[in-house]
């Protein structure tokens, strides 16, 4: 069945998010309007002190494939998620079977 999040993200806060699946299935993440950081850290999702992180640009839609055979992005832990540059809304589907 899978299910479907809206995060609203404000302006330069860092927000942890739980990304962790259940079972195989795919992860699609879409930052609405504005780019957005991804991390394994808090302090790389920062704007101030960030350096490894990743961008999710605005409007493109992210798929992931999830699976013990493919692997996980964060199966034990959050993932870090910040708006450097205004608030956003960050939709997210876990497409699986639970």
């Amino acid at each position: 069945m899978g299910r479907i999040l809206r995060y609203a993200l404000t302006e330069d806060r860092v927000t942890a998010i739980d990304l962790g699946f259940p079972t195989p299935g795919k992860l699609l993440i879409h930052p609405v309007t504005q780019d957005v950081r991804v991390a394994y850290d808090r302090a790389d999702a920062s704007s101030t002190t960030g350096v490894n992180y990743f961008t999710l640009f605005a409007g493109t839609q992210y798929t992931f494939d999830l699976s013990a055979g493919v692997g996980w992005l964060a199966q034990g832990q959050q993932m870090y998620f910040n708006s450097p540059d205004g608030d956003t809304v960050v939709e997210i589907w876990f497409a699986n079977e639970r």
